[in-house]
């Protein structure tokens, strides 16, 4: 279980690379030092992952009642990602996801989707592989569906990561990311689809903590 401490944390790691990036960002370069690889570093940049998303979600037990719903721990989806690069170190970027779970109901289906603003640093500019550290903030949610009842709970999270980015051809470039997301929920949504078409919503507040896994592999189009 995430604690307080462990958010603050997170919170500083981000708040560091931004500055860091921040940094780099703000300082002269020397006027023809860069080579044609880091031309392409700089600028907007999009792309499109698989992501294999991990929940840390409860197994059944050897108590547990035959109708009790579980989510799988795993689950897989994709991943679009937005961003610009100021300098070959610091680049901005903006995630949205969506990772379908399958569930021990077969008529339930679970989905978590997050999005998130990160600031990465990158390590190497100029060299085919170019290894990043990142941080960020953003907010996610877990929907499930069944038979008319949506059940949607909601929360922040703050995302610290890894990754490295593999140019292939001048504009594109193979990008692996491991991400962390500790969340902190604080909204449960529930909402029935009556016989009638009306509809009945309930809202009510949480303080729970959690986390996240994410492994993301996909390709980046850099302007």
């Amino acid at each position: 279980m995430m604690t307080t401490q462990t958010t603050r944390a997170a919170l500083a790691a981000g708040f560091l690379i931004a500055a860091l990036g921040a940094g780099h960002a703000s300082a002269a370069e020397p006027a023809g030092n860069g080579s044609p690889r880091q031309a392409h570093q700089r600028g907007f940049s999009l792309g499109l992952q698989y992501q294999a998303n991990f929940t840390g979600a409860e197994d059944p037990g050897p108590g547990s009642a035959p109708n009790q719903l579980f989510i799988e721990e795993a689950g897989n989806g994709l991943t679009f990602l937005g961003g610009y690069g100021f300098t070959p170190h610091f680049a901005m970027r903006l995630t949205a996801g969506t990772a379908a779970h399958r569930t021990t109901q077969a008529a339930v289906e679970v989905y978590q989707s997050s999005v998130v603003l990160e600031a990465h640093y990158r390590f190497l500019p100029g060299e085919r592989a170019r290894p990043y550290v990142f941080g960020g903030l953003g907010g996610t949610d877990i929907r499930a569906d069944q038979e008319g009842f949506h059940v949607q709970t909601s929360g922040a999270l703050a995302a610290l990561g890894v990754g490295v980015l593999y140019d292939l051809t001048g504009h594109l470039a193979a990008d692996l990311t491991a991400r962390l997301d500790l969340i902190n929920w604080n909204s449960v949504k529930v909402t029935q689809d009556l016989p009638d078409g009306s509809t009945v919503r309930l809202e009510n507040p949480i303080q729970e903590t959690g986390s996240a896994g994410k492994l993301m592999l996909g390709l980046v189009w850099q302007f």
